[in-house]
C-alpha cells in the first residue's frame, strides 16, 4: 500500500470512530448489553465494515468521484438523487454541529473551559486543518488517528487484566434493539453514511485508491469495536450510565490516564467534525461554484446555532433521527453499488 492509501485508511476509521463510539455510549448500547453476543456483533461489524468500505473504494475508483453528490448522481435516477443528496447533506451539517458542542463539553469537564470558547476554539481548528482540503483531512488523520487507536485498545487491555466487579449488564439498560445482530445491522448502516461521504471525497489527484484502504480500516474498527466492548463489559453498572464509559473506565485505571484519553476523545470528536466539514464543503462547492475556503468559513459559521444546546441532548435529538434515514439510504447506495459493479 502507498502512503496516501495508509492516510485513505486512517480517514475512514476517524470519521467511523466519533463521539459515540470513543466515549463508548454506542458500544454500551449496541453491543455490550448483549453480553457475549455483543462481541460477536463486533466481529460482524469490523467485517461489514471492511467489505463495504472496499465496495465503496472500488466503486469510486471507477467512476471517478470527487464529493458525494456525484457518486449518489450515478447510482438513482435525477429526482431520486436530488432527495438522497439534500439528506445526507443535512445529516452532514447537523453532525459537524453535535461534533462541535460535543468538543465544548468534553473541555469544559475535563479543563473547565468555558463552553463557547471551546466551541469556538475547535471549529477555528477545523478551519485551520482544512485549508488544503483533502490534504488537511488526510494529515490531520495521520497524525491523530493511530493515538486514539493505541489508546483505546490499550486502555481497554489495561482494564480487561485488572477489571472491577463484573454485574450483569443485560439489566443495565431497556433496549428498543431486540438482539445482536440487529444492532450490528443498525450500527453499520448509520455509520457507514459518514464513512460513504468520505471514501468519496478522498481521491488523491485522480490516482486510484487501493480496496485495502478499506478493509484494513474495518478491520481496525472491528478490533477497536471487540477489545473496547469487552473491557466495557466489566464495569460496574453505574458507570456504565454515565455518558462517557471509555472516559470513566480509564480514569479508573489511573487518573493520568484518563486525563490522556479525555484528548483522545476529543481526537475523536475532531476528526469526525473534520470529515463532516471537508464532505459537505466539496459538495457546496461543486453545487455553488464558489472557493472552497468561502464555503468552509460559511458553513462552521452556520453551526453557532448549536452553542445553546447541550451534547446530551443534541445527541438524544439528532442520533436516533440520523439512524433512521441512514439505513433505507445504505441499503439503496449499497444495492445500487453491487448492481453496476456486476453489471
Amino acid at each position: 500500500m502507498r502512503k496516501n492509501d495508509w492516510k485513505i485508511t486512517l480517514t475512514y476509521v476517524g470519521a467511523i470512530v466519533g463521539a459515540g463510539f470513543a466515549s463508548g455510549q454506542e458500544l454500551v448500547r449496541f453491543f455490550a448489553v448483549f453480553q457475549s453476543d455483543g462481541l460477536l456483533g463486533t466481529v460482524v461489524t469490523g467485517l461489514l465494515f471492511a467489505i463495504l468500505g472496499a465496495l465503496v473504494i472500488g466503486f469510486v475508483n471507477r467512476m471517478d468521484s470527487r464529493n458525494y453528490g456525484q457518486l449518489v448522481a450515478q447510482l438513482f435516477p435525477r429526482k431520486i438523487s436530488r432527495l438522497m443528496d439534500l439528506v445526507i447533506s443535512f445529516s452532514l451539517w447537523l453532525g459537524l454541529g453535535v461534533m462541535l458542542a460535543g468538543s465544548a463539553a468534553l473541555l469544559n469537564t475535563q479543563y473547565n473551559l468555558l463552553p463557547i470558547l471551546g466551541f469556538i476554539g475547535t471549529a477555528l481548528l477545523v478551519l485551520l486543518s482544512l485549508q488544503f482540503g483533502s490534504k488537511g483531512l488526510l494529515n490531520a488523520n495521520t497524525l491523530l488517528i493511530p493515538f486514539l487507536i493505541i489508546f483505546a485498545v490499550g486502555a481497554s487491555l489495561a482494564f480487561i487484566l485488572a477489571p472491577k466487579e463484573c454485574l450483569e449488564t443485560s439489566t443495565v439498560f431497556q433496549t428498543l434493539l431486540p438482539n445482536w445482530w440487529t444492532a450490528s445491522m443498525l450500527y453499520v448502516g448509520y455509520n457507514m453514511v459518514l464513512g460513504i461521504v468520505v471514501l468519496a471525497s478522498v481521491k488523491d489527484n485522480g490516482n486510484k485508491v487501493t480496496p485495502w484502504s478499506g478493509i484494513i480500516g474495518g478491520l481496525i474498527l472491528g478490533i477497536m469495536s471487540f477489545v473496547m466492548v469487552k473491557g466495557l463489559q466489566l464495569l460496574p453498572v453505574n458507570l456504565l450510565r454515565t455518558e462517557m464509559p471509555m472516559l470513566i473506565l480509564t480514569e479508573k485505571i489511573n487518573p493520568i490516564i484518563g486525563s490522556i484519553y479525555g484528548i483522545g476523545l476529543w481526537i475523536a470528536l475532531f476528526t469526525t467534525a473534520l470529515a463532516n466539514a471537508h464532505s459537505l464543503t466539496n459538495r457546496i462547492g461543486s453545487y455553488l461554484h464558489k472557493p472552497y475556503k468561502v464555503i468552509l468559513g460559511i458553513l462552521l459559521l452556520s453551526t453557532i446555532c448549536f452553542i445553546p444546546w447541550s451534547f446530551s441532548t443534541l445527541v438524544g435529538l439528532i442520533y436516533p433521527m440520523e439512524g433512521y434515514l441512514a439505513i433505507p439510504i445504505i441499503i439503496a447506495l449499497i444495492a445500487a453499488i453491487i448492481k453496476k459493479s456486476w453489471s
